[in-house]
């Protein structure tokens, strides 16, 4: 259990450090793009951007980064804000030409602009874009880049050429997000396309006669016969696309394959047998087991003892008058060992009575003293060598009587494949080992991997293991007395027989995590009936329980279990401080 506990801090502090993008002030969305690209007959290319911004939050404005290769430049700008004032910045390098608008709502330009769908129309030319070769003019034109951090709902792209569409080939580099394409004159190329993913590109390439482009002053004239070549080229990037789409279609396959795992290991491992009992409620203790075994097999994960089986322990070993009751009010409680015989004891029930014994003064145990003369690491020793004493009284072997773990070991072993694929998949993306086409789903399966693999570590080992008919008996029966003894409307139909039965039930109470509710139900019942006091001494475990015992036991021994003395502290020297003082302000 301590193993798979590491396991989640482990991965809660892998995911802390998985960057995570959260929407603030200056987040936008893109609703529609519609883009008009004129090529003119000297080379060069008008282009028309007309984008919507859906801002959320507070913005000086937006900007347009316009990436340049060798000889190209980009002229002729200017910026259209329908609705909204703007101020355009240009900023010029050799690798690319920055478009900064700053937006306000004001025509004193000091407010800015929040919370708002601004439209914004670039209009510029580029020059040096168009490619003529010797047998074919090019124009090869990213329409949209894969620097953008916002997904497109919709796009158009509207690209007039300088002729007829005779004798023209066009290709959309990818088809994946094209709706429709189509000459919708004979000069325009109108192509539709919607939920355009963030940092995801789309390019149009387009073959046209070389004497469209009348004087190429502002083309790119390049010496080679270049058709045959650039077909070629495009035969190549669809099949390699394809394969792409394969590998892409395969992989979220495989994920969807890897997160039904754990429901297949459920459905073979973890559906219950169907059993002849159906009663409602246990009005008796269900069986004869020990209130260590009903802890190890009903509270909680199966197999796994918790502090309540110690608490239990104690609680049995005074209501079978080990331990006498001395002293029990609200400020402590005090017993003693008894002289009873102790040859039928077990290992762990012996080693409870040494290490309460050991903090006797005068034979008296005062159980607040414990907590208080114990240290620490004396208690971690102690009860890391009780708890595998306690469990070695429950074996494997009487275990899979009652449960078959398997499913629960497998969905362990996938939790840790999760948590391996988790790991893989961010040295995978820091390391720049998966393809650019595959890194959505490596976000997806990042993510699906480090929440699968939490859920798988901390989900109960009930739900993908499985009872046998005589364990889904024996848990029925007991969570069935869970439930009497809990509800007070039941007790008070059908109370406990004697004191001495109460005393029975808050042992068991104890180890099935629910003795603070049954020692409130046992108290009111007590006090409708005027129960007089006197009487609980006819069970220990009753008196203990009346009169604040439990509360004691848990003070004392959580303090143990929680509170470690610190002793790496120093003498500080004059005006240093102790702890505390540091400074504020704003930034």
């Amino acid at each position: 259990m301590k193993s798979r506990n590491l396991m989640i801090v482990l991965l809660i502090l892998l995911f802390l450090l998985v960057p995570v993008t959260i929407a603030g002030d200056g987040d936008y969305k893109i609703p529609s793009v519609v883009k008009d690209v004129t090529v003119n007959n000297d080379g060069s290319v008008h282009i028309s951007e007309k984008i919507v911004y859906d801002i959320e939050g507070s913005v000086n404005g937006v900007y347009r980064n316009i990436p340049l290769t060798g000889r190209q430049s980009v002229r002729n700008i200017s910026v259209k804000t329908p609705g909204y004032y703007n101020t355009l910045e240009v900023d010029r390098n050799d690798n690319s030409t920055i478009l900064r608008v700053w937006l306000y709502e004001d025509k004193d330009k000091t407010r800015k602009t929040e919370n708002a769908k601004v439209e914004v129309t670039y209009d510029y030319t580029i020059r040096k874009g168009v490619k003529v070769y010797n047998d074919i003019a090019e124009m090869q034109y990213m329409t949209w880049g894969s620097e953008w951090n916002s997904k497109v709902d919709s796009m158009e792209s509207n690209i007039h050429v300088p002729g007829t569409k005779n004798d023209i080939e066009y290709w959309n580099n990818p088809e994946d997000n094209v709706v429709s394409s189509q000459w919708t004159s004979d000069d325009t190329l109108t192509v539709k396309l919607e939920n355009i993913d963030a940092h995801t590109s789309f390019e149009q390439r387009i073959l046209m006669p070389k004497n469209y482009i009348k004087n190429t002053t502002f083309a790119q004239v390049i010496h080679v016969d270049a058709k045959q070549r650039i077909e070629d080229d495009q035969r190549k990037y669809e099949e390699e696309h394809n394969k792409q789409n394969i590998i892409v279609t395969l992989a979220w396959t495989i994920l969807g394959l890897l997160l039904l795992v754990p429901f297949g290991i459920y459905w073979f491992f973890g559906r219950e047998p169907k059993i002849e009992y159906n009663a409602e409620y246990e009005y008796d203790l269900p069986s004869d087991a020990t209130p260590l075994q009903v802890n190890i097999l009903i509270n909680g994960n199966v197999g796994v003892i918790t502090d309540d089986a110690m608490y239990a322990t104690i609680l049995d070993l005074i209501n079978r008058k080990y331990f006498k009751i001395v002293v029990n009010d609200r400020d402590n409680t005090i017993i003693r060992q008894t002289s009873k015989d102790m040859g039928h004891l077990r290992e762990y029930e012996l080693s409870l009575i040494d290490f309460l014994s050991s903090f006797a003064q005068d034979g008296d145990i005062s159980i607040g003293y414990v907590g208080r003369r114990s240290h620490y690491h004396q208690f971690q020793r102690f009860s890391a060598k009780w708890y595998k004493q306690a469990r070695e009284e429950t074996s494997d072997t009487w275990i899979k009587q009652y449960f078959d773990d398997r499913g629960s070991n497998l969905l362990l072993y996938c939790g840790i494949m999760y948590w391996i694929l988790f790991i893989l998949t961010i040295i995978g993306m820091e390391f720049m080992l998966i393809p650019a086409y595959l890194t959505t789903l490596a976000l997806v399966s990042m993510i699906v991997f480090m929440i699968g693999a939490v859920l798988l570590f901390i989900v109960p080992n009930t739900v993908p293991g499985r009872w046998t008919s005589e364990g889904k008996e024996f848990y029925d029966k007991w969570k069935n007395f869970e439930k009497y003894i809990k509800d007070y409307s039941l007790i008070k139909e059908r109370p406990p027989s004697s004191v001495q039965v109460w005393g029975k039930y808050l042992v068991y109470a104890s180890a099935l995590g629910c003795a603070d509710r049954v020692t409130k139900n046992m108290k009111q019942y007590f006090k409708s009936v005027n129960i007089a006091e006197d009487t609980f001494t006819d069970s220990s475990a009753v008196s203990f329980a009346y009169y604040n015992g439990f509360a004691h036991v848990e003070s004392s021994f959580n303090t143990l279990s929680e509170s470690e003395s610190d002793s790496s502290g120093s003498i500080g020297s004059s005006g240093s401080g102790g702890f505390g003082g540091g400074g504020g302000g704003t930034f």
